[in-house]
């Protein structure tokens, strides 16, 4: 039997998706594109999904057997879909693999995002263009109303599914930058370092555990003005700054504030 979904391979509702065929007796055979290969079985296996490199998986498919596998178009990564067993293996470290999954998911549903809106308003520009180089009549702008809201309302539909698959690949993003601690990719807040009475520049090398520091300007009166990217709160900052500098000799501005003159 085959059955046609579309799913992020390897996600959490597609293997539970899986698992509810499983339980209805349809045993996952083979993966390809949108289409899902089952065959009946009297007692089908629950399934788990694990990320992993392709080398790794076709170093170890001969040994645990998956019973399917999707290579991904990124960074060389795969998902290998194995049975539940007694014996199961117990996977631990495949949240790196799937963050960088689930990243690039997240880019692919904003680029549709981005390509769908902007290809529906070009065809209702040209629609428009069009039917201004026509002779108006009724029946010529009913038809133009219908086309023009059955646009606008595919524009709508398609940008929230769009969104809406942006948003839980953000989501599961954001639960795995807090399991790896891989923040590379995330968008942090800016705060604005004010250092006072300094004799040389600030040593922001031992203050590395805070964020990324980028110097924007000083002056001669030993004044010195850092970005500091962080996903650390306002306060967690003086508090650690206050360990190592005096507290009159730094200021940490929001980053909605700006640099005092």
């Amino acid at each position: 039997m085959y059955r046609h979904r579309f799913f992020l391979r390897g996600s959490i509702a597609e293997v539970a998706w899986l698992n509810q065929q499983a339980a209805r007796g349809q045993q996952l055979v083979a993966i390809r594109g949108l289409t899902y290969q089952f065959k009946s079985v009297s007692t089908a296996p629950q399934l788990t999904a694990e990320y992993l490199p392709k080398t790794t998986l076709q170093t170890m498919a001969p040994d645990f057997q998956p019973v399917a596998s999707h290579i991904f178009h990124v960074d060389d990564l795969a998902v290998a879909y194995s049975q539940i067993t007694e014996n199961q293996r117990v996977v631990t470290n495949d949240e790196p693999y799937r963050l960088a999954v689930y990243r690039h998911a997240r880019d692919v549903a904003l680029n549709w995002l981005n390509g769908w809106v902007l290809s529906v308003w070009l065809f209702i520009s040209a629609v428009i263009v069009l039917s201004s180089q026509l002779q108006a009549t009724p029946l010529l702008t009913r038809l133009l109303l219908i086309v023009l809201a059955v646009s606008a309302g595919a524009m709508v539909v398609g940008a929230s599914v769009a969104v809406l698959a942006a948003v839980r690949c953000h989501r599961e993003v954001c639960r795995l930058i807090r399991l790896t601690g891989d923040d590379r990719d995330a968008w942090k807040p800016t705060f604005h370092i004010w250092f006072k009475h300094q004799t040389s520049t600030p040593d922001t090398e031992r203050l590395e555990a805070l964020g990324t520091w980028q110097l924007t300007m000083h002056n001669q009166r030993g004044d010195y003005y850092f970005d500091l990217k962080t996903l650390l709160s306002e306060q967690e900052i003086k508090q650690t700054l206050a360990k190592l500098v005096a507290q009159q000799d730094f200021v940490v501005m929001s980053w909605l504030g700006l640099y005092p003159l």
